[in-house]
């Protein structure tokens, strides 16, 4: 499996692929390219035979902001229908990715993790709450919150009820 990627900071050890947004001085948000990077690589990983779990951490405090105001928020807004939906396939093939990759996928999170940066986490088998993160209510200030926070929820439900079924997780590991 590859480790040489751009948008993402990520380490594979022991089997495990240790994976994080990787501009903390922004609060690691979500940009056009990384989530094509991380769709990419999660599609990938379905071949992978060194990686057996995946763990998507924090970076600098923060888990993720959403998207960059300016990378993804500014364009968006300037986008035809058309374009609109390229991005939505795209951001719901990185989920589709990861739940076919084949691995369970743990999420720890910490810090800020907000709009789609709260949305992507949550898809795992299991998400646990790492430290003090901060998931902010909907506010004016996001362009879709009540889309985003049903997305969060449906995700959060559909991991806990795959933790019931399937994860066990021991400390002792």
């Amino acid at each position: 499996m590859r480790s040489d990627v751009t948008h993402f900071k990520c380490e594979i050890a022991n089997g495990i692929a240790r994976i994080a947004l990787d501009r903390p001085e922004r609060k690691n948000p979500l940009t056009f390219e990384s989530y094509a990077e991380l769709r990419d690589w999660f599609r990938d990983l379905v071949y992978s035979d060194d990686v057996h779990a995946v763990v998507i951490l924090p970076n600098g405090g923060n888990f993720s902001s959403g998207g960059d105001v300016h990378d993804i928020i500014g364009p968006l807004t300037k986008m035809n229908m058309k374009e609109l939906l390229a991005f939505t396939r795209m951001t719901g093939d990185l989920v589709k990715a990861m739940l076919n990759c084949g691995k369970p996928i743990i999420s720890a999170v910490d810090g800020i993790c907000a709009g789609a940066g709260a949305s992507w986490p949550w898809r795992p088998i299991c998400a646990l709450r790492h430290r003090k993160p901060r998931l902010p209510s909907s506010s004016t200030r996001s362009a879709l919150p009540a889309a985003t926070w049903a997305l969060v929820r449906s995700c959060l439900v559909s991991s806990v009820r795959a933790v019931r079924r399937n994860c066990f997780i021991s400390a002792a590991r």
